[in-house]
């Protein structure tokens, strides 16, 4: 009994455990204001450098190459010497042309000289058949009056009608002369042709740059035997390059009507570290689902942009009203930030636009911010500016000044 009544004396005594207080965790976070305000969004895309006019320089007959003067990637001039077939390629065929013409030239002299000569001829030829007939007549007249014999009728018929065939003989070489002399024409027009391209060969057996620009590529080289029409290399001018970019789909219709309206967009092109300002010209005209090519203009002949080359286009689009700019690590997911209220966060829906890079010289170290558009947030709110994987609707911050 000393004993319970002993542990019950102890049980009531016991020392008791304060109480513990669960308090609510508190982010340390930072936060920005947000300003409305009327800018200009910006879209980065990627595109590649290329020309409509890279010109392609082919063999004009089989030949063999002589000489290679450029290399591939060198900037040539104007008239500069780039490649040179063997011309002894070319002079035969040249050689023969000219015969022909030659040729054919002297047949319509001779055929004109023909055709005087039947002219001459068939006067003569004609008298002779008036001739022949007299003597026909005389001969059938003494016949029937008994004076005559009948092979006297009879070789004065043959001789008529010899003389016939011989004036229809020439007569018909008169009148066939308009045709003789068309069928020879014809033949001379093709053989000049002919000696056109044969000239045009030989001049084209040597290469010179018509503009100046950059090789493209070298297919031959020296020694090499090619064929007709076989490519032996290709060149472009620097003037003529663009940049073809895939534009989203959703931004077809605002970049349609802003060429409509004859207002030409314009952005940064950008390559290995080095800007060049850019104007979008046109829209390509065959559209995929992923998007339809934008084609640029280079503002600067010097850009030193080579075809193929990647490059980096950030297009400026029309200014718009009610936008806000907020850095990147604002947004959680793609279209939801955070505003600060009595240090509590709430959750607000936007719509992104684009991004916001600054101008200037002050824009070269500062990384661009997004451009986001949204009815539920006001000038003068606070976002949070701190990306916190756990923030929720409700969780309570701490401003970091």
């Amino acid at each position: 009994m000393l004993a319970i009544v002993f542990f019950i004396l102890l049980f009531a005594t016991r020392a008791k455990s304060p109480e513990i207080e669960i308090e609510e965790h508190v982010w340390r976070v930072q936060q920005s204001r947000v300003e409305k305000q009327k800018l200009s969004p910006v879209i980065t895309l990627y595109g590649k450098t290329e020309t409509s006019e890279l010109l392609n320089a082919a063999a004009p007959a089989p030949s063999q190459v002589i000489k290679v003067l450029v290399k591939e990637g060198e900037y040539i001039d104007k008239g500069q010497l780039m490649l040179s077939l063997d011309k002894e390629d070319f002079e035969p065929l040249l050689k023969q042309a000219q015969g022909k013409v030659s040729e054919l030239k002297a047949l319509i002299r001779s055929e004109q000289l023909r055709h005087e000569s039947n002219l001459i001829s068939i006067k003569n030829e004609k008298k002779l058949l008036q001739l022949s007939e007299k003597a026909l007549a005389r001969a059938e007249k003494v016949k029937k009056q008994n004076l005559g014999s009948i092979s006297e009728t009879e070789q004065a018929m043959q001789q008529v009608e010899k003389q016939r065939l011989a004036f229809n003989t020439i007569q018909f070489s008169v009148n066939e002369h308009e045709a003789r002399m068309e069928q020879l024409q014809a033949r001379l027009q093709q053989a000049e042709a002919e000696l056109i391209k044969s000239r045009l060969a030989l001049e084209r057996s040597e290469i010179y740059a018509p503009f100046s620009g950059v090789v493209a590529k070298v297919n031959v080289a020296q020694g090499d035997r090619v064929n007709g029409n076989e490519k032996l290399l290709s060149f472009y001018s620097m003037e003529t390059l663009e940049i073809r970019a895939k534009l989203p789909i959703n931004m077809l219709t605002e970049v349609q009507q802003s060429l409509r309206n004859d207002q030409m967009l314009k952005g940064i092109a950008s390559n290995g570290g080095r800007q060049v300002p850019i104007t979008l010209e046109r829209l390509s005209g065959e559209a995929q689902a992923s998007g339809v090519d934008a084609i640029f203009r280079i503002n600067e002949q010097s850009a030193g942009f080579r075809i193929g080359s990647i490059v980096v286009v950030r297009l400026q689009r029309e200014a718009q009203n009610n936008l806000f700019i907020v850095p990147y690590q604002a947004m959680y997911g793609t279209d939801r930030l955070y505003k600060i209220s009595d240090n509590r966060l709430q959750a607000v829906k936007v719509s992104s636009v684009g991004e916001y890079h600054l101008q200037g010289q002050s824009a070269m170290n500062v990384q661009p911010q997004l451009l986001v558009a949204s009815d539920e947030l006001n000038s003068g709110d606070m976002i949070l500016s701190t990306h916190l994987p756990n923030a929720i609707n409700g969780l309570k911050v701490d401003i970091v000044k």
